[in-house]
């Protein structure tokens, strides 16, 4: 996610392309893309992303935080920022 990390510290909001398999991520990653998260903030450290998945099991999942590298697992290198 090159451009999501600066396009969060800019105040913007981000769709994300990722698998539906994000709800499970301690699973290695079935595939990337064909569902969108809503990608929310940095942590403080900035070392992971905040974001909503509507598909989520549980509210762990529904309002998920997960390191960067683990997102990109299943990051389709593709999405929407919105103002």
């Amino acid at each position: 996610m090159t451009t999501g990390p600066r396009l969060l510290e800019a105040g913007r909001t981000v769709l994300a392309s990722v698998h539906y398999g994000i709800r499970h991520p301690e699973r290695p990653a079935p595939g990337r893309g064909g569902h969108l998260v809503l990608v929310t903030a940095r942590t403080a450290d900035g070392s992971g992303l905040h974001f909503h998945n509507p598909s989520g099991t549980d509210a762990g999942t529904r309002a998920a935080v997960l390191p960067v590298a683990e997102f990109e697992r299943f990051f389709a290198r593709r999405g929407v920022s919105l103002a």
